[in-house]
């Protein structure tokens, strides 16, 4: 039967019976742990505070180097490149970084 999550009160509701991990946050770092813990075999459900995955405004609209290193551990970095635009360039405290000469294998970052 489900709950409401107990660990925010939220007041949508989680499955947090009958499975090994219970994982509470959606964000970037939840559902890399969730995804993570899914390969080795563990059975993991999320619980989130929203209600569905629609969004106003947007919470991550680029992936930076490292994170791009971490999905391409993984194999899965080729899906994102597919799809994204790189970008050269950032910014750090209102000025411009080029990051087109850092010493990694994807020295770009990636907009979504």
């Amino acid at each position: 039967m489900p709950t409401a999550c107990p660990a925010h009160g939220c007041d949508t509701p989680a499955l947090v019976t009958g499975h090994a991990v219970v994982i509470v946050g959606a964000g970037p770092t939840g559902l890399m742990l969730a995804g993570e813990l899914a390969l080795a075999g563990a059975d993991v459900a999320i619980a989130g505070r929203r209600a569905s995955q629609d969004l106003t405004g947007s919470r991550a609209g680029r992936l930076s180097a490292r994170s791009i290193e971490v999905l391409d551990q993984r194999g899965i970095a080729d899906r994102f490149l597919a799809q994204g635009i790189r970008h050269q360039a950032t910014r750090f405290s209102d000025s411009p970084l080029d990051i087109s000469d850092f010493p990694a294998r994807h020295n770009c970052m990636l907009g979504l």
